[in-house]
């Protein structure tokens, strides 16, 4: 089981423990710690989840986990198959790609947002949470540097002052949390990861808008196999 660190972004840091927060309605806990656990690769995607189990280890009834499971799925991170079963979604390649697409999408929209609306003292936030990112990665904490990391796009997007494409970011890179759990194992990018995440907090700082885009275009393309021609509609 991987090692758990909270950052502020975190949505599920009203969870204690492994337990519940007994101060919220039960299918909100429910959904928070069903959450919680999908995150920490503790059910992993492509794993079924049946309603009785669930409600058996939560110590709850059927009706609060089916409520949960259904809002985790209009969040991308269950798939419902109904009158069957509900299992933790599990990103093909084209999936993958399609996400790709949209996060690069939304990161450049975000950039260009923070850089018109954001100061300094905005952007120097960010390395606190690029740090924290590196951090977890040589602890061996996959879970504390996916969130990290997600956290510090996150950042930006709330520097954005977008309150849509805030909400929107949140549900993408939920999503790419499970993607980066199933594929982050395969290989060390630890160094892109630094380069990348020092050339977005450089580029907001000069408000230099090509540079970022050029950047959030190139990760994107190598992290998603991204066509060249989709890329370039981004770029030119």
């Amino acid at each position: 089981m991987m090692k758990s660190t909270r950052f502020p972004a975190e949505e599920s840091a009203n969870i204690t423990g492994k337990g519940l927060n007994r101060a919220l309605p039960k299918h909100e806990q429910v959904y928070r710690r069903i959450k919680d656990m999908i995150l920490h690769y503790e059910i992993q995607p492509g794993q079924r989840i049946q309603e009785d189990e669930m409600a058996s280890l939560l110590q709850t009834s059927r009706t609060p986990v089916r409520e949960g499971l259904r809002k985790l799925s209009g969040e991308g991170l269950i798939t419902i198959y109904p009158k069957r079963y509900a299992e933790v979604t599990y990103f093909t390649p084209e999936m993958a790609k399609k996400i790709g697409v949209i996060r690069m999408s939304q990161d450049i929209l975000a950039g260009h947002l923070a850089i018109y609306y954001g100061s300094d003292a905005d952007f120097s936030r960010l390395q606190q949470l690029a740090d924290a990112c590196e951090e977890s990665h040589r602890n061996n904490d996959l879970y504390g540097r996916i969130t990290a990391d997600r956290a510090f796009h996150l950042s930006i997007a709330e520097i954005a002052q977008n309150d849509i494409l805030l909400k929107y970011q949140k549900e993408i890179y939920y999503r790419i949390h499970l993607i980066h759990l199933q594929t982050s194992s395969l290989k060390d990018d630890s160094d892109e990861r630094v380069a990348y995440h020092q050339q977005l907090i450089d580029s907001l700082y000069r408000r230099d808008e090509q540079s970022y885009v050029q950047a959030v275009a190139e990760r994107c393309q190598a992290m998603y196999d991204l066509d060249a021609h989709i890329v370039a509609l981004y770029t030119r």
